[in-house]
């Protein structure tokens, strides 16, 4: 296939589309300037705060009102738990054991109603949901998001579906600070970064984990670590102080102190990390072919997440351990306290419960089950390696614990997330090497088989522009020298449209330069206002008549394609000239010359 007929790759697509996007920025550039301060920027002002210091003071009050929304969360689950498994399980008794199987089922027969009628989007994991309102929305999620998923989340969960806390809550805080956003006007390039502090607060409140949370955010939710890092670490912090007033200031999980027993036990690590990738590359397919399933399944799609239970009840029957977030399953591997044939049985089953339990419409999130599958596998490997080397190894627990960062890195394919949450969440720091070791390792082969991580993989088949800041600038910080068209068509001010036309069509160029009688270039006539005059004036026209002045369509060799998108922003703009210090024309740039020269580079 010639180079010229191949498909674009999605980074491509995505950053011909973020490029577009930049170029309508450049023609809202000017009215930005001139509206008015928000509430919270005049506010903050009266203390005498630096300009953009109003969003630091904004991410406290997010950073607190995600955490009361976790706690709402926790309270609701605890709840919602002791209905369905005292409650709703004591009336169901005369059923016998078996009656377990009904209780997600149940859970589900009410979430699929509930969702569908007050908000679609609660369904599923949450965070792909959170990205695709950054990505297509500017960070905007409706207000009603935060409740009805504290609802579906807890009734999916509390009755035993196999799902995770930290989706719901992300996706709780997202759209508690959302909704704050839009209340107190803040301006839309400030709203991504009020989306991350609600993220950020929302996972650092559930774990008790704020730095953990907020590279969750940043990582993630806005794939960068640099813009805005102090506003979502001061969420992060409020969010984790209201969490811990209420709570208390313990560790997710308590586990024992492990080190390496011997070095030549980073090789067993590393091990445990390749199968770790792929036992990540397994979770993510299982995961979406489920959810394709349920999707192409013509059936109502309230009553989907009803069946979807009833699965999740049958397995449950045999391994009640796949019901809800698994955290004493977790606890349990770390210290060693599983049977070798139960973890490796459910390192599978977790995975097909969950995928059973998000893909039939379910509300819950993804990173506890991969936490849970890691334990179990990482537990299952060291019971054996710890069998067959007992001298060289430590035992099951510590390789559970490696398990679950790996597992964690695997799939969200965020190294710094993983590290760091598990041990916040352990509050132990010891075995630092082996979880470094294997994490990396686990992402190395998810991104060979997948390329893409549990959450940005939905974005990815939806054809949404999600793209990640370092990609961004690496593209906006070419120079125009490398997009640039060379030897332009040029004409005399003083030629007719005519003839402007004629040239334009002949270098198969949208735009010509135009010149003074010294070959200094005086402006830019493109296709479409040149059709246009020769239309209203007639072909006779001078091409003066259609140029743009140079003073607003020129641009340097140096300049980089941010800069020249920027000025490619108004709409009478069709092309900028490249000219030398001199102002003689080196070159002219369109829009399609960069979006050309993006595709290019991405395609070396």
């Amino acid at each position: 296939m010639s180079r010229s007929h191949a498909p674009l790759p999605r980074s491509a697509v995505r950053l011909r589309r973020a490029a577009r996007a930049l170029g309508a920025q450049g023609r809202r550039a000017g009215r930005a300037f001139t509206r008015v301060s928000s509430p919270l920027q005049r506010w903050t002002s009266s203390f005498l705060l630096a300009q953009d210091n109003y969003l630091l003071v904004g991410s406290i009050l997010v950073g607190i009102l995600s955490g009361l929304g976790a706690a709402a969360f926790i309270y609701a689950l605890a709840g919602m738990h002791h209905f369905f498994f005292d409650t709703v399980a004591g009336w169901m008794g005369i059923v016998g054991a078996g009656a377990v199987v009904l209780l997600p089922a149940l859970g589900g027969l009410l979430v699929g109603p509930f969702v569908a009628r007050f908000a679609p989007e609660a369904s599923g994991h949450g965070v792909p949901e959170v990205m695709t309102a950054v990505a297509t929305r500017g960070g905007v999620i409706k207000g009603r998001v935060a409740v009805v998923k504290i609802v579906a989340s807890a009734l999916t969960i509390g009755s035993g579906g196999s799902a995770g806390q930290e989706g719901p809550m992300v996706q709780i805080g997202a759209a508690i600070a959302s909704a704050l956003g839009q209340r107190l006007k803040v301006a839309q390039r400030h709203m991504r970064t009020f989306v991350a502090c609600g993220a950020a607060g929302g996972l650092a409140a559930v774990f008790n984990a704020p730095i953990g949370g907020a590279i969750f955010a940043l990582e993630v939710i806005t794939g960068e670590l640099t813009p805005a890092f102090g506003a979502v670490i001061l969420a992060s912090v409020s969010a984790t102080a209201v969490s811990r007033s209420l709570f208390g200031d313990y560790p997710s999980f308590v586990v024992p102190r492990y080190d390496l027993v011997s070095n030549w036990e980073l090789l067993l690590y590393a091990l445990l990390g390749l199968l770790a990738g792929v036992v990540s590359v397994a979770f993510i397919r299982m995961s979406y072919a489920i959810e394709k399933r349920f999707e192409g399944w013509e059936f109502p799609q309230r009553w989907k997440p009803f069946i979807g239970g009833l699965m999740v009840g049958l397995l449950g029957r045999f391994l009640p351990e796949v019901f809800g977030t698994g955290g004493s399953a977790i606890e349990a591997a770390t210290w060693g306290r599983m049977a070798f044939v139960v973890m490796a049985a459910l390192v599978l089953v977790k995975m097909l419960a969950t995928s059973l339990t998000l893909g039939s419409g379910g509300s819950g999130g993804v990173f506890g089950p991969s936490m849970y599958v890691g334990a179990m596998l990482g537990g299952s490997f060291g019971w054996l390696v710890h069998w067959l080397l007992p001298g060289w190894t430590a035992g099951p627990g510590a390789y559970a614990l490696v398990g679950i960062g790996a597992l964690v890195g695997g799939t969200m394919l965020a190294p710094l997330t993983a590290i760091i949450l598990l041990f916040e969440m352990t509050d132990d720091y010891r075995i630092i090497l082996p979880v470094m070791e294997a994490t990396v390792l686990a992402i190395l082969v998810t991104r060979l088989k997948v390329g893409e991580s549990i959450y940005t993989l939905k974005l990815r088949q939806q054809g949404i522009p999600y793209y990640t800041g370092v990609e961004l600038e690496r593209a906006h910080s070419i120079d125009v020298r490398s997009a640039m068209r060379r030897e332009p068509p040029v004409l005399d001010h003083a030629a007719s449209v005519d003839e402007a036309l004629r040239a334009a069509v002949r270098a198969g160029v949208s735009a010509v330069v135009v010149v003074d009688e010294h070959g200094g270039a005086v402006g830019v006539a493109g296709l479409r206002r040149l059709s246009a005059v020769a239309h209203e004036a007639g072909r006779q026209a001078g091409v003066a008549e259609a140029m743009v002045a140079i003073e607003r369509a020129r641009t340097a060799p140096e300049d980089t394609l941010r800069d020249a998108l920027t000025r490619l922003g108004p709409a009478d703009v069709e092309a900028l000239v490249v000219v030398d210090t001199d102002r003689r024309p080196v070159g002219l740039l369109t829009r399609d010359d960069v979006l050309r020269t993006y595709e290019e580079i991405l395609r070396r």
